[in-house]
């Protein structure tokens, strides 16, 4: 029975039946333009008591203004009030910024970040859509 409904599907003058192929929830996404980043966690440790300190806080927040409604989420710990808190991310040096991207390895920026390319360029990378 099976064979004579396939060879009568052949022989028939309709044109064949096609269906789109399946997407995949990646490629669905990437029409849409909706593209899932993986979430990224930035956490400061400063010195209230420094002025690098300050100003490697107010250059974050300025680099992170370009990516409003992302997935970053910057965090913020005074070590001069609890400097137990560094020991956790390896951190000896005050202003540093420890990047942590799920799936992904950390990343340690020491310094008053003063070049906002370096933060840029770290957030572009770790931001970037999967391939």
């Amino acid at each position: 029975m099976m064979v004579d409904a396939a060879e009568r599907r052949r022989q028939s003058s309709d044109p064949p039946r096609s269906t789109p192929p399946r997407m995949s929830a990646v490629q669905g996404d990437r029409q849409n333009n909706q593209i899932k980043k993986p979430p990224i966690e930035l956490v400061l440790y400063i010195s209230s008591i420094s002025p690098h300190s300050t100003a490697a806080l107010r250059n974050v927040r300025r680099a992170l203004a370009q990516y409003a409604g992302s997935s970053v989420k910057l965090t913020v710990h005074d070590l001069s009030k609890d400097p137990q808190r560094a020991e956790s991310d390896g951190v000896h040096f005050t202003p540093a910024l420890v990047t942590k991207a799920s799936g992904g390895p950390r990343t340690w920026i020491v310094g008053h970040l003063g070049n906002p390319q370096v933060l840029q360029a770290l957030l572009d990378a770790t931001l970037e859509p999967p391939e």
